[in-house]
């Protein structure tokens, strides 16, 4: 797991991301690592990297998996704070 320190407004998709609960629309960042197993015999686990934002007033947490889409993130964030 990899956090950013600061605060950011994030895009998803070209949309703002607001928190569901209290509407707030400043976030803090961290990177979740998972490891997805497979039982099949002979496959590679795979790795799924996570963004996670979790909203600085009601700290409700918010996943994307990020990927591009014509050659650009699908997840963009603005650094506003501390």
């Amino acid at each position: 797991m990899v956090r950013r320190r600061g605060i950011y407004e994030v895009n998803v998709i070209g949309k703002p991301l607001v928190c569901l609960f209290c509407e707030e629309t400043r976030f803090r960042h961290r990177e979740v690592f998972v490891k997805l197993t497979n039982h099949e015999p002979g496959v590679q686990r795979k790795k799924l990297t996570l963004q996670s934002f979790s909203c600085i007033t009601c700290a409700h947490e918010m996943k994307f998996e990020e990927r591009e889409l014509n050659g650009v993130s699908t997840i963009e964030y603005v650094q506003v704070g501390d």
